[in-house]
């Protein structure tokens, strides 16, 4: 009977931790501070895809608050600190606000396509092959590079233009890449 009286809280606390790291996953995506999810979109075939990471953040910030109302109100004294502070209606108030977000933002296209800056840009300066080859060129970056260009934004703009300046001019001739020119 005991274990059976665990399963719950062991559930509400799995149930929080993953939807905080989604929350975190989503947050750094839509910040620009982690871009690979993103350039994967890049190297697909076909039509692009244009994803809405703003839509996911606020279905899983709603999945977080609502955890985290069940667990304070299951792992709290009523005389605690953060039970006062943090009480588990105002938590559930803010997770359905979070759900209604999400159909709010679904509604609307404007709102739906919130995206990172560097995003943002890459879709408007590059072309739709150009952007294919910067993602593939992703790839071959170490990995320790691509976290030091994701956090820094100035950098990876540099890297980038220097990938399509490679595309469009210096990809013909290794040997002799002024040849084009002449």
């Amino acid at each position: 009977m005991n274990v059976l009286a665990g399963f719950p809280r062991l559930f509400i606390w799995f149930g929080f931790l993953t939807t905080s790291a989604a929350v975190f996953y989503y947050g750094a995506i839509l910040s620009g501070v982690y871009k690979h999810p993103l350039m994967a979109q890049f190297r697909r075939y076909g039509e692009e895809w244009i994803v809405s990471p703003v839509c996911r953040l606020s279905l899983a910030m709603g999945a977080c608050l609502l955890t985290a109302s069940l667990l304070i109100r299951d792992q709290l004294l009523p005389t605690s600190y953060f039970y006062r502070m943090f009480p588990p209606s105002n938590l559930f108030v803010l997770a359905l606000a979070s759900f209604a977000s999400y159909f709010v933002l679904k509604s609307r296209p404007a709102l739906r396509l919130t995206l990172p800056m560097w995003y943002h840009e890459m879709l408007i300066y590059t072309s739709r092959q150009e952007r294919r080859q910067i993602a593939f060129a992703w790839l071959r970056v170490p990995r320790r590079l691509r976290w030091r260009m994701s956090g820094d934004q100035a950098s990876f703009r540099v890297w980038a233009e220097l990938v399509r300046l490679t595309v469009i001019y210096g990809a013909y001739d290794p040997d002799d890449p002024w040849d084009h020119w002449t």
